[in-house]
């Protein structure tokens, strides 16, 4: 039985069939390309939320804890003037991130935490004011990254 005409011009060839699956493999690529790169920064944005919610404890912390009034000799641990560092970059000790599904943590960091007397007065009066820097530093794929906070304290009078 032969075919009518119409019909045989309606397939298509084969190398119209390979370019098509040329592009197809080129749109397949790039979308597992972008979302490997999707899923490193959605991996970066937690740690970088993970090390400003360690930090930012800290710095609550140096606000809140009283009494603080160095005229009176009432200055709390955290409030100490120096520079207070909690592991290294050798030996990570503050969680940056724990998997919530199985409670490990994955990422540690390394806390640096600094305070110092801005030495103002006002008049002759020394008004005390603290500025404590927080850092939290921490490493992922072999890069380390930081997070830095500042606040200001000034006595509980």
């Amino acid at each position: 039985m032969k075919l009518p005409r119409s019909i045989k011009k309606a397939a298509f060839t084969l190398a119209e069939t390979m370019v098509a699956l040329g592009l197809f493999g080129i749109a397949a690529a790039s979308s597992v390309t972008a979302l490997i790169r999707m899923n490193n920064n959605a991996a970066l944005s937690r740690l970088q939320t993970g090390a400003s919610t360690v930090a930012q404890n800290r710095i609550d912390l140096i606000l809140s804890d009283m009494p603080f009034n160095p005229q009176k000799g009432q200055v709390p641990p955290q409030l100490a003037l120096g520079t207070r560092i909690e592991g290294t970059p050798a030996a990570p000790v503050v969680p940056v991130y724990t998997d919530p599904a199985s409670g490990e943590v994955v990422v540690r960091g390394w806390l640096t935490s600094t305070i110092a007397n801005t030495n103002t007065t006002a008049g002759s009066t020394a008004l005390n004011i603290y500025q404590a820097t927080v850092t939290v530093n921490y490493r992922y794929r072999g890069r380390i990254y930081s997070v830095v906070m500042e606040t200001m304290r000034c006595p509980d009078i």
